[in-house]
Formats: structure tokens, C-alpha cells, sequence
């Protein structure tokens, strides 16, 4: 029987880059541009800037413009607050507090415009579709969904959880194999996933109050107008941690209206702790620790490595390790393993040397590296390798 051949991909932003999304830098300066006309609650945003500006001026004797800002450091100073009810009975929501929740919409408002439609998809993206087999494993830690609307648009199937089950009992599950589709994981959640556990106990406790059970919701009253639908699909157990995430279709939709406070897109915020809150995607973690032993392709498109994010470098070690230690020179079932391709951009020398020092753990010698961005070129590197 032929083994089934399937690669890792790893995406960053930059690989949506070329469609005309931001990178981080450029998603915090217009989060920050859209914050300034907000009000109400969410003015909430500019009182926890200012503190944490006075934070780091008085810790660490640093003086910051709110242009200044580490996207990242801000919102790490957010998810202590949050995570450790730091306001106490004023903790706001399971979302964050409200400059956490104003973050991740506006990240949602601001990437769904920038999204193209699934008509005008760069070419670029959709020949990326294109050469996507079965069995292949994309690892995101974008929030965009572009990938998925090039797949959709090529009509190629694909699922965003790790397994599919024929059935589920007691103690285990049979895993279900049957199905061709590219395997797509968002390691940092989605602009389009919407959890309705906050909705079902409202529903709850109206019911219990005699009151309807269906207050209304921008989202889970209008699911048929949205084209809302389950995340995961066939038989799965009770306590699986994403059984109440939705995912929106037209999420470009949702996003003109009023949603501020009363719909959260599910999505990791950008903080250098974002792992305390991974909980519903450990799923998505598991066993990883062993991948790139057994496959016959590795891509890293697009992700840089932030020092910051210390789990996914730990990660991305155990992976490439794994890909290039194990049956290199032997080759596995009379396949060889080709050479990892890693696509970024870097316009000097310096940041050259800063990116490999970021990726010192790879074995160059059993790598391709292209330095130009995602392009035809890069395209051709990744997969005709094959």
C-alpha cells in the first residue's frame, strides 16, 4: 500500500502579506487609529494605554508614545490583569476586559477588509491551494482566512480540526480516515470563530426565568443570513473544548455592524503570554512534538520567530529536529526527505543574521532559504521539490 506522503506547512504573516493584509506593526497603528474614535465603555482602551505607558516609565525608566508601543508587551500587560482578576469583581468578560475584547474586534473589522473576496484571491494563493494533496498538515498562527477561501475557491475540501471520528465512546474514539482533505490548524484562532457558550447560558438562564430562550444576537439569532456553522463536524465528545465554536461565512458581513462588547471573535490576542489562554486549541498541540519525523516536505512561509512567542520556538525545534534528524540519509518506504524550504524577507545583512539566529537550531546544509517574501518564485522552491 503507497504511504500517504503528507508535508507540513507553516504559515506567519507574512504570507498573507502579498493579498494586502498588515503585518503587526501596521495592525497595531490602525487598532490604535480606529480606539481613538471609540466611546463609551471602550474608551476604556486609551485609560489602560496610558497606564501601561506609565508602567514601563516607572518599572523600567522608559518613555513611550503610544506609536512606540510593542503590540505584544501591551497586551501581555492586559492578559496578567485579566487572567489573574487583577479588577476583581470589575473583571469584564471570558473574552478579556474591554481593551482586550476592543483589540480583538477591531483585529477582526480590520482584517476582514483587507480580506480579498473570494472571486479577486491573488492567483499566488490560489496555485497554493492548488498544489496542497490530502494529508497535508497547514499549521497557521494567522487569523485570516484567506487560505481557506482560496481552498473554497479551487472547491478542494479541507477541516480546521486535527481529527475527524467515525464514532465516539466512553474511553476513546475511531478515528475516521476516509476523507481527502487538507488538514488546516490556526494555532492563534480565527477572525471568523465565534464561541456560543457566553449566548447558551443566556439562553439558559432565560429559560429558567420563563423568559425566551432566544435573546437577540448578532450572530446565533442570524445564523441562517450569516451562513453560520459548527467548526467541528461528525461525532464528537461532550467535552470537547471547541464543540461551541462557529464559524461565520460571512463574516465581512458581521463585522459592519455593531458587534463592540456583544460579539468576540475567538482569536489568541497578540500578547508574548497568548499560550495562557490556548486551552480550546491543545488539541491542535498534541503529538506535535513528534511531527516532521515521518513526512516528506517541511515549508515555513512568512513566520519570523518572535523571540516572544517561546512555546511555538520550542515547537518548531522539536519539528525541524525531528524532519531533519530522523531517516534523512535512509530515506522511509523508498522516499527521500527534501530539503526544508524557509520563505521570508530580509532586506539587509542584519536582519539576515537576526533571522538565523532566531532559526540557529536549523541545519542550513538541509535547507533552502529564500529571502524575497512569498512569490511565483518561492512558490516553485516549495513545491517542486516534490
Amino acid at each position: 500500500m503507497e504511504r500517504k506522503k503528507y508535508r507540513i506547512f507553516v504559515l506567519g504573516a507574512g504570507f498573507s502579506r502579498p493579498a494586502g493584509l498588515p503585518l503587526a506593526a501596521e495592525l497595531w497603528h490602525e487598532v490604535c487609529h480606529r480606539a481613538k474614535f471609540l466611546q463609551g465603555r471602550a474608551e476604556q482602551f486609551h485609560s489602560d494605554l496610558e497606564d501601561y505607558l506609565l508602567y514601563r516609565h516607572e518599572c523600567d525608566n522608559v518613555k513611550l508614545s503610544a506609536d512606540q508601543v510593542d503590540f505584544e508587551d501591551f497586551m501581555r500587560f492586559l492578559d496578567i490583569e485579566h487572567f489573574l482578576g487583577l479588577r476583581g469583581s470589575d473583571t469584564w468578560s471570558r473574552d478579556g476586559n474591554e481593551s482586550t475584547v476592543v483589540v480583538k474586534t477591531l483585529i477582526g473589522e480590520i482584517l476582514a477588509e483587507c480580506t480579498p473576496n473570494v472571486v479577486d484571491i491573488p492567483k499566488l494563493y490560489l496555485e497554493f491551494a492548488e498544489k496542497l494533496s490530502p494529508y497535508d498538515y497547514v499549521l497557521t498562527f494567522n487569523y485570516d482566512v484567506l487560505l481557506e477561501h482560496a481552498l473554497e475557491a479551487i472547491r478542494k475540501p479541507y477541516r480546521l480540526f486535527a481529527q475527524r471520528y467515525r464514532s465516539v465512546h466512553r474511553y476513546g474514539a475511531t478515528v475516521d480516515n476516509s476523507r481527502e482533505e487538507v488538514v488546516i490548524l490556526k494555532l492563534h484562532g480565527s477572525i471568523d470563530w465565534f464561541d456560543r457558550a457566553a449566548y447558551s447560558e443566556r439562553e439558559y438562564h432565560n429559560k429558567q426565568a420563563g423568559l425566551p430562550t432566544g435573546p437577540d444576537h448578532p450572530i446565533f439569532t442570524h445564523m441562517k443570513e450569516l451562513r453560520v456553522r459548527k467548526l467541528l463536524e461528525g461525532p464528537r465528545h461532550s467535552d470537547d473544548p471547541l464543540n461551541g465554536m462557529y464559524r461565520v461565512h460571512d463574516f465581512k458581513g458581521l463585522y459592519q455592524k455593531k458587534i463592540l462588547f456583544i460579539a468576540t471573535p475567538w482569536l489568541l490576542a497578540p500578547s508574548t503570554i497568548k499560550i495562557l489562554y490556548a486551552e480550546k486549541l491543545k488539541d491542535f498541540w498534541y503529538g506535535m512534538g513528534r511531527a516532521g519525523t515521518l513526512n516528506f516536505g517541511l515549508a515555513i512561509i512568512g513566520y519570523s520567530l518572535s523571540r516572544q512567542d517561546e512555546y511555538a520556538r520550542q515547537v518548531l525545534h522539536g519539528i525541524i529536529t525531528n524532519y531533519q534528524d530522523s531517516y534523512w540519509d535512509e530515506g522511509i518506504c523508498g522516499y527521500r526527505k527534501s530539503p526544508i524550504v524557509i520563505v521570508d524577507r530580509c532586506q539587509d545583512d542584519k536582519a539576515l543574521q537576526d533571522f538565523k539566529d532566531r532559526y540557529r537550531f536549523v541545519n542550513w546544509n538541509r535547507s533552502n532559504l529564500y529571502l524575497n517574501g512569498l512569490d511565483q518564485k518561492a512558490l516553485n522552491l516549495i513545491f517542486d521539490q516534490d
